[in-house]
């Protein structure tokens, strides 16, 4: 799975707009970061977009990043997705979560469950950096002393239909990328042409 909009070549415009936005940011030059990331996307792309959004984790303008990178994902006329899906969220002085639920609204309820039921069993399998690892890759990476994250659970909730990921709060938006993808795959398998991904606010 692709979580990268360019390979790192630090000569190319978009990656070196990426990469003194980062450093912008480390030195506490936000404006000064947020454009040249603004420059960064309009040059690589919406991709560009979810490693804006890794960038700026913690930081009072990722829940915007993250709500424009969802969008991407997006298919006019088929499959949508609202910018609040998997938001990243705070409020009354509370840190940053991200809400790892997705619901999905279509005039086919039952196929959606299907779609979802069949997309669960991968989502345990999805790691922070975006991967999506075979069930023996996976298992192989779990041994190790200390693997990258991946959901602790996922469950289905046939009733909305839903599914959530149990992730402790944490924010991993190229995990939430691929699990709006495989979503979106298990959803065209099932037979759904139509739909909209959204997430429910849990505050």
């Amino acid at each position: 799975m692709d979580t990268e909009a360019l390979p790192p070549c630090a000569d190319h415009p978009s990656e070196a707009a990426f990469r003194r936005g980062c450093l912008a940011r480390e030195s506490g030059q936000w404006e000064h970061a947020r454009e040249q990331f603004e420059e960064a996307v309009r040059g690589a792309g919406p991709q560009m977009l979810w490693r804006v959004t890794e960038a700026c984790l913690y930081g009072d303008e990722a829940a915007q990043w993250m709500r424009r990178a969802v969008v991407t994902e997006s298919e006019q006329g088929g499959i949508t997705v609202d910018p609040g899906a998997f938001g990243i969220l705070a409020g009354d002085g509370d840190p940053l979560v991200q809400n790892w639920e997705i619901a999905v609204e279509s005039d086919e309820p039952a196929a959606a469950v299907t779609a979802l039921t069949a997309a669960e069993s991968r989502l345990v399998r999805v790691f922070e950096d975006g991967r999506e690892l075979s069930p023996e890759e996976a298992e192989e990476l779990w041994d190790e002393f200390c693997p990258p994250y991946s959901p602790n659970f996922v469950a289905v909730d046939a009733t909305v239909p839903r599914l959530w990921m149990d992730c402790k709060d944490g924010i991993y938006p190229h995990m939430a990328r691929t699990a709006l993808r495989i979503v979106k795959e298990e959803l065209r398998r099932a037979g759904v042409r139509q739909a909209h991904l959204f997430s429910r606010s849990h505050r």
